[in-house]
């Protein structure tokens, strides 16, 4: 091996270990103001579905348990990061908050935050993460769908491609050319209602 070699992988391991330390310290510096701001971009969407609550309040539940809510309502594909008790100003509770995601959309996972009063009445949802296709399932995240979700009280909801969810709050109206992202979507919402429809029958 001459000379020139040795010294060219020398330098090549040199600018390897550089470029290394130097991604490990943009990562340590940049990584508490970026889950800072994850946090606050979060807590904004617990507020914009649940604007009444005055502060939220982790709620204790098992995968095992949001599965088994899942099987019993034919949904797939759902992920429950957290449920929050949302809370008055004198302490009591008025509702929940989740943190939901479902695996089924077309363009991959759906993040929501999803409210829902303790009467059932749903507040309506606000996304947390969506990467589904621009002009079709991005769709979900414009007022035109998403206030469908709104101010119903509903055990399920179901997706229909009829036009009849104008007059029935138990069926939305699917996005034109996008029906999986529409079913995603309300698979997730369907998912919360039927935790807070099992915890409100106890």
């Amino acid at each position: 091996m001459n000379k020139s070699l040795i010294s060219d992988c020398i330098r090549l391991l040199i600018i390897t270990l550089v470029a290394g330390l130097a991604l490990g310290f943009v990562y340590n510096v940049t990584k508490e103001p970026i889950a800072a701001q994850n946090e606050k971009a979060k807590q904004e969407s617990y507020k914009t579905v649940f604007s009444d609550a005055a502060s939220f309040e982790p709620v204790d539940f098992s995968d095992s348990q949001i599965q088994d809510l899942c099987k019993k309502n034919g949904i797939t594909g759902i992920t429950m990061t957290e449920i929050m008790a949302a809370k008055d100003d004198s302490g009591a509770d008025i509702g929940y908050v989740f943190n939901v995601t479902s695996s089924e959309g077309y363009g991959g996972d759906i993040q929501l935050a999803v409210g829902i009063q303790s009467d059932g009445t749903l507040n309506g949802y606000d996304t947390l993460s969506i990467s589904e296709t621009a002009g079709l399932g991005m769709n979900a995240t414009k007022d035109e769908f998403k206030n469908q979700y709104k101010g119903i009280k509903a055990e399920q909801l179901e997706v229909v491609k009829d036009g009849s969810g104008a007059s029935d709050d138990s069926k939305i109206d699917a996005i034109s050319g996008a029906t999986i992202t529409s079913r995603a979507v309300t698979g997730a919402v369907n998912t919360c209602l039927a935790y807070a429809t099992a915890e409100g029958g106890k």
